[in-house]
């Protein structure tokens, strides 16, 4: 009788199997892999759009400001009397207080108060002032922060942006770059009705809207009446 040769059949066969085995994980590891970086793409690029997405918000809002005060004026408003009272951000008690003369008031420039979109900034409130000026535009030269003229610009500011959308923001403006403000902060004065010397932004020129750099902070504003 020949001998069995079942021992060996046994081995190969554990020997398939062993291959197939590794074939499998390999296959896998591999499915992950690809997988991962899939996701690692979808999310990049969704981050990118939001991003996007934000800077138009923030934009179209403070265009939307502009153009709203110019109507407001344009009906005979001064420049004095635009109000930005509302019962979310304290400190804009403007005197007199006439519904008319309210940009958020549906008598006065009926557009809504608008806190930043979620995600643009930390979560802070726009900001209204009107003791800051942009270095050479309109009437003010570089210096005006106290050259005693009333040549401080009406703004609004959103503090603390997000470094991504500030620079979209700064490219949907036709700024290549993050220009770094070399004067000093905005002011912290609210407008309720004065302009005054405090503050000038200076940056690579003047601009009437930006996002730049100052402290390893990022700040977007946008001039609403340049004086």
């Amino acid at each position: 009788m020949q001998p069995s040769n079942s021992s060996s059949k046994n081995a190969e066969h554990g020997n398939v199997f062993l291959f197939i085995l590794l074939g499998v994980i390999l296959f896998a590891a591999l499915a992950f892999a690809v997988s991962r970086g899939f996701r690692s793409d979808t999310t990049t690029a969704m981050s990118q759009r939001k991003a996007e997405l934000l800077a138009v918000d923030v934009i179209a809002f403070a265009q939307r400001l502009e153009r709203t005060v110019a109507k407001m004026q344009r009906s005979g408003i001064s420049e004095n009397d635009i109000s930005f009272e509302n019962p979310v951000d304290a400190g804009y008690a403007h005197t007199p207080s006439a519904d008319n003369q309210n940009i958020f008031h549906g008598d006065g420039g009926a557009i809504s108060r608008q806190g930043a979109p979620s995600g643009a900034n930390d979560g802070s409130a726009w900001h209204y002032t009107g003791h800051t000026c942009i270095a050479d535009l309109g009437t003010g030269a570089t210096g005006c922060a106290s050259n005693t003229a009333s040549d401080e610009e009406l703004i609004a500011v959103l503090p603390n942006v997000n470094a991504t959308v500030c620079g979209i923001i700064d490219k949907k403006l036709g700024i290549s770059a993050i220009p770094a403000n070399t004067g000093t902060a905005y002011s912290a004065t609210k407008f309720t009705g004065t302009y005054a010397d405090g503050s000038e932004i200076i940056l690579d020129r003047s601009r009437n809207a930006a996002c730049y750099s100052q402290g390893g902070n990022y700040y977007f504003y946008h001039v609403l009446i340049a004086r």
